[in-house]
């Protein structure tokens, strides 16, 4: 079978221009990730040329472009930021090495500064609401239009719209990292299902999207009456599965301990899910968010979900797909966000699709799916 065609597109991160176009022939070696709700890497290995030093310069945005397995036309992976050049010798070749982060990158260059809230009071940034809406204000306020500290704004940077769809939550930051304060939110289970991605629009015009990212495509939602996406061995799209269950750094009851001196402090407690899973199975500790105001109960509750996130059992499921398997194609059955049924070991289970790794070579083609449970 052959290789899906690849074209990377360079562009100026100050004018906006395409500076130039590769074809796949052009590069030695290259591997990509897409990552739900993080940052994803790109590495490429060129021959080298003085031109290289030029065209990839701090920042230059790098379109990764993939042919479809549906209609054979070219789509973009993701978009990449230049942020490493190597130039060296191997015996009698010289090499060029591009490394670049996606465009997420732009978040975590950002900490949640109070000075940039209007509504800032008591030195926090203090909101409340549905967490895509909560998301969105921090991101205007600290990079984006709202931003009062015009060098903190990113250049062509903009928002879309919430749609107030997701989970209702507080938080009362400073000095906190965009990006953390982001994949906390989402990664909450106490949310609607939320995500977030940076996406280049045109040139270097940039857009930050907060929604759900992905479809339902699970057994369990869509059988019988739709399709579905179901990995299995016996149907000859799972190969070399893995399955883990980890329980020993498991802890599932919080005291979240609030404001207040001494025994005058609130404290509120918050019971996560397996507490029951065994007679001796509630596992507590405490988490301190002293920096919620009184009264403030969502802001605890938020902090103390996202706690008991952290400290969940861990469960982890890998497998080797080469992305082509019929009913297990990479980009036409599945993609990075997507929710699909696994069946392995007479058990079955909806895993969501985190993350995406492609090595790519002049003769092969390696896919790396990673997914966690929904």
């Amino acid at each position: 079978m052959s290789l899906p065609s690849y074209q990377l597109s360079v562009t100026d991160a100050f004018n906006g221009g395409v500076v130039t176009v590769y074809d796949g022939t052009r590069i030695d070696n290259m591997r990509f990730s897409r990552v739900l709700d993080d940052i994803g890497l790109l590495a490429i290995t060129f021959p080298y040329s003085d031109a290289l030093t030029t065209i990839f310069t701090l920042d230059s945005l790098i379109d990764v472009m993939r042919s479809s397995p549906l209609t054979g036309n070219l789509q973009t992976e993701d978009v990449y930021l230049t942020r490493l050049v190597h130039h060296f010798r191997e015996g009698d070749e010289e090499k060029f090495i591009v490394g670049a982060v996606s465009l997420n990158h732009l978040l975590a260059r950002r900490l949640i500064d109070p000075v940039d809230d209007p509504a800032a009071a008591g030195g926090y940034s203090t909101k409340t609401g549905p967490s895509d809406d909560v998301l969105i204000a921090y991101a205007r306020e600290q990079c984006g239009d709202l931003c009062a500290t015009t060098a903190r704004q990113f250049p062509n940077f903009t928002v879309a719209a919430s749609l107030s769809v997701g989970g209702a939550i507080g938080r009362r930051l400073r000095y906190d990292n965009l990006l953390q304060v982001f994949q906390d939110v989402c990664n909450q289970s106490n949310t609607a299902l939320m995500d977030f991605e940076i996406r280049r629009m045109t040139g270097n015009v940039l857009r930050l999207f907060v929604a759900p990212i992905g479809t339902d495509k699970t057994k369990t939602r869509n059988y019988p009456g739709a399709a579905f996406v179901e990995l299995n061995p016996l149907r000859g799209n799972l190969s070399d599965p893995s399955l883990l269950f980890d329980r020993k750094q498991e802890q599932n009851y919080v005291y979240a301990l609030a404001a207040g001196p001494g025994e005058s402090r609130i404290v509120t407690r918050v019971n996560g899910g397996g507490v029951g899973d065994s007679p001796f199975n509630r596992i507590e500790f405490t988490t301190d968010v002293r920096n919620a105001e009184r009264g403030a109960a969502s802001t605890v509750v938020t902090s103390a979900n996202s706690a008991l996130y952290d400290k969940q059992a861990k469960q982890e499921f890998t497998f080797k797909p080469t992305g082509t398997e019929p009913g297990g194609t990479y980009r036409l059955d599945y993609d990075l966000g997507d929710i699909v049924t696994c069946t392995f070991a007479n058990e079955s289970f909806d895993l969501r699709i985190r993350g995406v790794e492609i090595t790519l070579s002049p003769d092969n083609e390696e896919i790396e799916i990673t997914v966690a449970p929904v």
